[in-house]
């Protein structure tokens, strides 16, 4: 618990440098570009648009999910993906590449992870405000859970701020796993519900798909948004999900710590 306590306190003791840290990593990535933060929102729109064409026009021919158009399905599930997807591949490189400007800077290197997943979550916000703009228009929003969206985007925080320790530390260690990393990624992404509506399974396979985390926060979030009932929140995937956050932050904490001071090593 020692290696826990340290990266607490210093999340803790350093907030407000963690928070400046990361709106200059939001206003920094889009800097060089003539559009400049319109890009963290055209970009994720232009995806959507595509698997809009190929899953919902031109796969199920432009039939609804239930009573919800697939467009406003697809984007109550692909927003918080791309809030998952950036703080995975972007957690787990963050300390390698940073460890040039933390050197000559005095902060404790778990901050890192911190401030790069913040500056993600401020995008996240931001496209989740575009998400009730479509919802509005095409659906309705008096059906949305605030308290479960919030919750929600808590959880996905919390476990991409522990899983980022752990892969932060490796991929520091051995750049192979940053490659390994984006495979696993691009897997998970047809694996989570994004795309696909769940539907009868087998018992082994259903299992096999929902001890993946993000399937959980991916039905969290469309049953918030959709209002389509918490029914996930109340079962033993919540338990499940937390001892899982717990633990990866847990190791990843001690991994850390261990290895930090010979990161400079690596590089």
């Amino acid at each position: 618990m020692k290696s826990l306590t340290i990266v607490l306190q210093e999340q803790w003791h350093n907030k407000y440098m963690i928070n400046r840290l990361a709106l200059y990593e939001l206003k920094s990535t889009y800097a060089g570009n003539r559009l400049g933060m319109v890009w963290a929102i055209l970009n994720p729109l232009i995806q959507i648009i595509v698997y809009w064409l190929v899953f919902g026009l031109g796969i199920r021919n432009g039939s609804a999910v239930g009573d919800v158009p697939f467009f406003i399905w697809l984007i109550c599930g692909i927003v918080p993906w791309f809030y998952i997807n950036a703080g995975l591949l972007r957690g787990s490189n963050s300390i390698y590449s940073k460890l040039g400007m933390v050197s000559k800077m005095n902060f404790p290197l778990s901050t890192v992870p911190t401030y790069v997943l913040l500056s993600q979550l401020y995008t996240h916000m931001i496209l989740i405000g575009i998400t009730f703009v479509f919802l509005f228009f095409g659906y309705g929003i008096m059906q949305v859970n605030i308290l479960g969206l919030l919750y929600f985007m808590f959880t996905t925080s919390c476990f991409l701020f522990a899983i980022s320790f752990v892969t932060s530390t490796f991929a520091t260690l051995l750049r192979d796993i940053q490659l390994a990393i984006q495979s696993i990624v691009r897997l998970l992404f047809y694996l989570t519900p994004v795309l696909w509506v769940p539907g009868p399974l087998p018992r082994w396979f259903e299992m096999a798909l929902k001890s993946n985390p993000f399937y959980y926060v991916i039905e969290g979030y469309r049953a918030s948004l959709l209002g389509t009932g918490m029914d996930i929140f109340w079962s033993g995937y919540t338990i499940y999900f937390w001892l899982l956050t717990f633990a990866l932050l847990f190791v990843g904490s001690i991994l850390h710590v261990k290895f930090r001071r010979q990161f400079v090593d690596y590089i």
